[in-house]
């Protein structure tokens, strides 16, 4: 990174702790300029912007220079152009270029691939199984408590297929064991496997610790009323998921009695890049709709607080949660 930038503009960089594989202070014209350089092999993948304003901010940076791949940048640049920078912080993406670093522009979102009609017509067994069927950015899957205990995916001639299990390891064991098992029977028993762990005042489980943002939304989604809704349903994620392991923010687009477009964003526990994803969901979902970003109440953080002041018309509400209970604030 030293290098990249000194040939970019000759700054002499000082390393420091960053949010990222190196970051850097350096000094240019008498102003304080906050260096981060990001690759693909980033866990978090693109939620890093967030994480990057706020060591910027602790660093009194009055400059942000993001440096990342190409497959990245361009998405930083796009969530950036959402914000409203505190101060006189000016933020600016760069991306590799073989042996240099250039200005990137905004790159466009990701548009979830439509469900086939094929797909859509199991969603009525997953209602009847006691799941909900969620468009998952172009996979349907069932949920329940927001936890992920099928999927519907397409064998080798390109017909529906259900593989019931929650991750990837439960559902192949799941095909190796219960292959001649009906769907319906199959995703019932996962259901009530999951639902014996997955309520209020259950006990610590690993079924009760995963996806909890989705948890969250799901409870929502339910009481819609708790945000001052009248309808909410669930909207795909900005990104494919893998894995239901880590916490990715989640969203729903709702509408009140008046007629009013909601976005509604869960997340939970510390999350540094909620508010550039909420910003970057109303953008796909409804441009012009207001931000209602939701945290479980021992979540509400000052640094989450501050964030969220970042993001034109976003509202904070905490919450008891769907393992604790079902009373809302702002």
């Amino acid at each position: 990174m030293a290098a990249l930038v000194r040939q970019y503009d000759g700054t002499q960089i000082e390393f420091c702790d960053a949010p990222g594989q190196a970051g850097g202070i350096g000094f240019s014209e008498g102003r304080c300029r906050a260096f981060v350089l990001f690759d693909d092999d980033q866990a978090s993948g693109s939620a890093i912007l967030g994480p990057a304003l706020r060591w910027a901010g602790k660093k009194a940076a009055s400059e942000l220079v993001v440096i990342a791949s190409p497959s990245l940048a361009g998405v930083i640049s796009r969530r950036t152009a959402l914000l409203v920078m505190p101060g006189e912080l000016d933020v600016c993406i760069h991306q590799i270029d073989g042996t240099s670093i250039t200005p990137t522009e905004p790159a466009s979102r990701l548009v979830p691939p439509e469900l086939g009609s094929d797909v859509w017509s199991l969603a009525g067994l997953i209602s009847e199984s006691g799941a909900r069927a969620v468009d998952d950015h172009g996979r349907l899957v069932a949920e329940f408590a927001g936890l992920e205990v099928a999927r519907v995916t397409r064998d080798a001639d390109g017909r529906p297929l259900f593989e019931v299990g929650v991750g990837q390891a439960d559902r192949e064991l799941h095909t190796l064991v219960h292959s001649g098992m009906p769907p319906g029977r199959a995703l019932a028993r996962a259901v009530a496997a999951v639902a014996v762990h997955r309520h209020a005042g259950a006990r610590p489980h690993p079924l009760n610790r995963v996806a909890r943002e989705r948890w969250l939304r799901s409870s929502l989604l339910d009481r819609p009323s708790l945000l001052g809704l009248v309808e909410l349903e669930p909207v795909p994620p900005l990104e494919p998921r893998s894995t239901v392991l880590g916490n990715r923010p989640v969203a729903g687009l709702g509408r009140t009695g008046d007629g009013e477009a909601v976005v509604v964003v869960c997340s939970t526990g510390v999350d540094l890049d909620l508010a550039p994803q909420a910003a970057d969901y109303r953008d796909r979902v409804s441009s012009d709709a207001r931000i209602v970003i939701v945290v479980p109440r021992v979540d509400r953080y000052p640094v989450t607080e501050e964030l969220v002041a970042m993001v034109p018309r976003a509202e904070l509400y905490s919450v008891d949660p769907p393992w604790d209970g079902p009373a809302a604030s702002k």
